[in-house]
């Protein structure tokens, strides 16, 4: 694996332990901000190491259901993660009214996990 897909989901892993911090510090949004965050470093390091570049966030998630998902490389019921974290997320980083809990936020920090446990799959 090159340099940049390394360092890349190593940003991933760095978001993890962030998420992991924010949620037992009850800081839940801000969990759920890192928990989205190590999913979509994991999914731009594979990318990378295919030698596709993305712009966006919804580049990443569709540029990766199209090299990955598509194709029955990546469990199709594990990637649909990235984008189910990419709309927590965006509620959780934009609507003043959402409020994120203990509950929600530990089945995100689960869902990334597993995110991260499949995709070491592919480095």
């Amino acid at each position: 694996m090159d340099n940049e897909s390394i360092e890349t989901f190593n940003m991933g892993l760095n978001a993890f332990d962030d998420a992991k911090f924010n949620f037992n510090n009850k800081r839940y949004n801000t969990a759920i901000n890192r928990a989205y965050y190590s999913v979509f470093y994991c999914a731009r390091a594979l990318l990378i190491k295919k030698g596709i570049q993305t712009k966006t966030h919804t580049g990443t998630i569709h540029k990766f259901g199209l090299e990955y998902v598509v194709n029955g490389k990546f469990n199709g019921e594990i990637a649909s993660i990235l984008s189910h974290l990419f709309n927590i997320r965006e509620k959780s980083d934009y609507t003043l009214t959402f409020k994120a809990n203990e509950e929600l936020t530990e089945i995100i920090i689960n869902e990334a996990e597993k995110f991260i446990d499949e995709s070491e799959k592919y480095l």
